[in-house]
């Protein structure tokens, strides 16, 4: 083991939490707990995991810091890492973010500054975030940061908190679901038209500094996503993340002029030099369904909530298209559970994240750290590398 060993936990069994979770992806909540379903439930998962779980994962327990076995374990990780993209640390007894981060970086040695992104991440430690999300909402699978014009290598979650059966992670094997995706109609589409992004923004003073845990029908304000405090410097950073910047006034908020709206037209692909092909790089994520569970947020009009996405020439997605892209990704689905001190560290190319809806308890906890890899600038596709 790495340190101490936590007290043991007892799970529930799968019978009794199938009761109340018949028909759902595991770890996850029903709709009916919102006022209204959404317009598209993922499955995350169809039937076993696309990747077997064990094939990835690490039992730290024959592993003591400072000694022969440990350099044995950081070697293993690698080699797993390389092989299959993600790598899963369990039973390692931490509770420390720090010692978690720690040993993440063996496989993501290098790190990037979150600017630019989407959620309203708070630190945890230097270059540890919070999720950012709130519990109550579907997060359909992503790439992290694909809506920029330069995103991440790869990142690594870290169980700070955890409570069995809450707030499961899933991931989606992207090799298997590209290739699904370009015998449709649908990847020859997102092939050649591309996506748009079109991300919009608040301004924290218009709203008092108040966001979504506050009930307020704010997603994110430009002073936290860009990390700056003037319209002008949240302006440069945008141009820095290749985005086209428009101002405009609050859809909600009619004495807020200062309402930040950004563009990018880009491929929905993204060639993986580790694999040496091109792979899918976009999700409905960006869609503004992405808000149909997101509290303070999921009763405003679809068209004026804060994402907005198309085909790269403007054309809308149909709701088939839509529910087939969704289902592609589930069926490359992983199922991760937690338990504290757990360690995922996987390639952002390679493998789409996200996870179902939970609730908790006041008793309960579940606390995620996220350490986001090493930036790079998108490319799109190369020719003859499907």
């Amino acid at each position: 083991m790495l340190t101490g060993r936590l007290g043991s936990r007892v799970t529930p069994s799968h019978a009794c939490r199938a009761m109340f979770t018949a028909g759902m992806p595991s770890g996850g909540r029903l709709p009916g707990f919102w006022v209204s379903a959404p317009n598209i439930v993922p499955a995350f998962r169809k039937g076993e995991d696309a990747v077997p779980l064990d094939s990835f994962t690490i039992d730290c327990r024959p592993y003591t810091p400072g000694t022969w076995s440990e350099a044995e374990l950081l070697e293993r990780m690698r080699a797993t890492f390389d092989k299959h993209g993600v790598v899963r640390l369990t039973q390692t007894g931490f509770t420390d973010p720090k010692d978690m981060a720690k040993y993440a970086r063996t496989v993501i040695p290098k790190q990037m500054k979150y600017e630019g992104g989407a959620n309203p991440r708070e630190g945890i430690i230097q270059n540890v975030f919070e999720v950012g999300a709130p519990n109550d909402a579907w997060l359909h699978y992503h790439h992290e940061m694909a809506y920029n014009q330069h995103s991440m290598k790869n990142l690594a979650f870290c169980s700070i908190k955890s409570t069995p059966g809450k707030g499961d992670t899933y991931l989606s094997e992207n090799l298997m679901v590209t290739d699904k995706l370009m015998q449709t109609d649908l990847g020859r589409k997102l092939r050649d038209k591309g996506v748009c992004y079109i991300r919009c923004l608040t301004d924290r003073e218009a709203y008092k500094g108040k966001g979504w845990k506050d009930g307020a029908a704010v997603y994110n304000h430009w002073q936290l996503s860009f990390g700056v405090e003037t319209a002008e410097e949240a302006e440069a950073k945008a141009k820095d993340c290749g985005l086209e910047v428009e101002w405009i006034q609050d859809p909600l908020n009619s004495a807020s002029n200062r309402y930040m709206k950004t563009k990018l037209v880009i491929s929905a692909f993204e060639f993986c030099p580790n694999s040496g092909r091109n792979v899918l790089y976009s999700s409905i994520a960006d869609h503004n369904m992405w808000f149909d569970t997101w509290s303070g947020v999921h009763d405003v009009p679809p068209t004026k909530r804060p994402l907005q996405m198309t085909f790269g020439d403007g054309t809308p997605f149909t709701m088939e298209e839509l529910r087939q892209w969704v289902s592609l990704y589930d069926e490359g689905g992983i199922r991760v559970q937690w338990e504290t001190g757990d360690i995922l560290a996987f390639c952002n190319y390679r493998y789409a994240h996200g996870r179902p809806a939970f609730h908790l308890h006041k008793w309960e906890q579940r606390q995620i750290g996220v350490l986001l890899g090493e930036k790079f600038w998108r490319e799109g596709v190369r020719e003859n590398c499907w």
